[in-house]
């Protein structure tokens, strides 16, 4: 499992390299660009903190969740022509007493436990303003092929690694307390689906070369 979670981090780090390697900056991409610098930022730190220095991840979840928030918001706010402008502050304000809470009430809790609100509130954004996009997509009739919009990697990237990890995040303070020697074969899911979501990362950028 750590050669699978090592090579994950490695494979982080490709979407944002393929981004700048691109001759000409696709207009397509400029939403996703703080979300790819995210990913970059995030595998950096999780193989040199947690792989090779073995820093408890208890110090890097809350930057990561607030930085996770921040480029999901950028993504889904330019990719929705910054309309809906008041739903997005609801979030951003439901994202801060989020953050009060998780230094106040739970600071007594394990990381974990943060982690699963905050991941749980994250998928609702992604699950909100996806849907927001495809209604959207589909009432205005432009595109020919999903197939051949990379905003549709993008999302569904996301789509699958939120949803996906959702129900884990919920229940792995519970595994963790009960079943802490085979808790890393659990926690392979979260690393398959974030392969997933690096994997469509860079099949949208690859696709907006000819975009």
């Amino acid at each position: 499992m750590k050669y699978i979670l090592i090579f994950t981090l490695f494979y982080g780090i490709l979407p944002l390299i393929f981004y700048l390697f691109l001759k000409k900056k696709k207009r397509v991409l400029y939403a996703i660009y703080p979300f790819l610098i995210v990913v970059f930022i995030a595998s950096v730190y999780e193989l040199i903190g947690s792989i090779i220095l073995k820093v408890s991840a208890e110090y890097w979840y809350l930057i990561y969740k607030i930085l996770a928030f921040i480029g999901l918001h950028y993504f889904y706010y330019y990719l929705l022509d910054r309309k809906y402008k008041l739903l997005f502050l609801v979030y951003i304000i439901g994202f801060i007493i989020l953050f009060i809470l998780s230094q106040t009430v739970w600071i007594n809790y394990i990381y974990l436990e943060k982690s699963a609100y905050f991941n749980m509130f994250q998928t609702l954004i992604v699950l909100t303003f996806s849907i927001l996009w495809f209604k959207q997509l589909f009432s205005k009739l432009e595109e020919e092929s999903l197939s051949k919009n990379p905003n549709f990697y993008f999302v569904s990237g996301l789509i699958v690694c939120y949803c996906g990890t959702v129900f884990l995040f919920l229940v792995s303070s519970s595994i963790y307390a009960y079943d802490k020697s085979n808790f890393h074969y659990y926690w392979l899911l979260n690393i398959l689906l974030n392969f997933v979501l690096r994997s469509l990362l860079i099949i949208g950028v690859w696709k907006a070369r000819v975009k």
